[in-house]
């Protein structure tokens, strides 16, 4: 039974994003369990999407790939790392929309990664104090290919996003590329990242989208940054997306997405967008736009074909 401070602070909650966002959130949310999607006969990706996902957030994660797969009209291998917290009824959800995904157990990643990460100190540190130190390590770890996609469960997509078709259908591209922040969220400065690591640092990356070389993933870098910088003093959600742009940037080949891949904190995404990555600051705005966009495509009156 809900206890009353929690009925309270969930008034308070839906009082404050405003009536779209709540009824969305309560109505249209959960009828992702009734999207269907007719082109399972393609050929799959080399290219897989790897994204992060646990009880608080499983739901926004089968919209975005719903809204993935419905705009590029391609078959991709979806790898799911459970944070710990993934609950079974939204595991088989997830299995049942998406035929092809695998998932990783926390325990099993866990086990795995204390192995990949036991002559890295710093990281395997780091990795168990925040669990977005997954999205860095396990993926490029569990990537099966040299490409691979990293997604965040709060980004959907509203128009086919040819860049990242492109990229996936192309030659070995050895490039990283990644949505633009807002603004700078990186955690070391550009003339220190210079200083102390020799990295000529790309401004403004965000990891709510990221199309990486595995190989730019250099574990050893890793574990240097985060012994000689000062980065692990800052705040802990944005080191894995310091390192994914110190990564990169040292690697040296790709940069940023086109801004119609969004990032901003505009009530409303811009008219050309492609994509937006609805961070903390609007993630109402994930129900009160992007759900009311997004259901009358996704859901829209059509059935799947009987079954034989």
């Amino acid at each position: 039974m809900i206890s009353a401070g929690r009925l309270l602070w969930l008034l308070k909650r839906d009082l404050g994003r405003g009536w779209s966002a709540s009824y969305h959130h309560y109505r249209t949310l959960p009828l992702i369990e009734q999207w269907y999607w007719p082109h399972w006969h393609k050929k799959l990706s080399t290219v897989p999407v790897h994204l992060l996902t646990g009880k608080n957030d499983w739901q926004l994660a089968a919209w975005m790939l719903a809204s993935l797969f419905q705009f590029t009209e391609m078959v991709w291998p979806v790898v799911i790392h459970d944070d710990g917290t993934l609950p079974e009824d939204g595991r088989a959800v997830l299995q049942s929309l998406f035929r092809n995904c695998r998932f990783v157990k926390r325990d099993e990643a866990d086990a795995a990664m204390e192995k990949a990460l036991r002559p890295y100190p710093m990281c395997l540190q780091y990795r168990s104090a925040n669990p977005l130190g997954l999205k860095i390590f396990d993926m490029a770890h569990f990537a099966e290919s040299e490409r691979f996609i990293v997604l965040d469960s709060d980004v959907l997509f509203f128009r086919p996003p040819r860049e990242i078709m492109q990229w996936s259908r192309g030659p070995e591209p050895r490039e990283c590329w990644f949505n633009e922040d807002v603004q700078e969220a990186s955690l070391i400065s550009a003339s220190d990242a210079m200083d102390e690591l020799g990295v000529n640092l790309w401004s403004r990356v965000n990891s709510g989208i990221c199309l990486i070389h595995r190989p730019a993933i250099d574990f050893d870098f890793c574990d240097q940054t985060l012994a000689v910088t000062s980065i692990l003093r800052g705040k802990l959600w944005r080191v894995e997306q310091t390192l994914f742009a110190l990564c990169a940037s040292r690697h040296g080949r790709g940069g940023l997405l086109p801004r119609t891949y969004e990032v901003s904190l505009k009530r409303n995404a811009s008219r050309d967008v492609v994509a937006r990555h609805y961070v903390g600051a609007v993630r109402q705005r994930f129900f009160g736009e992007g759900l009311r966009r997004l259901a009358p495509v996704l859901l829209a009156d059509e059935k799947a074909p009987p079954a034989k």
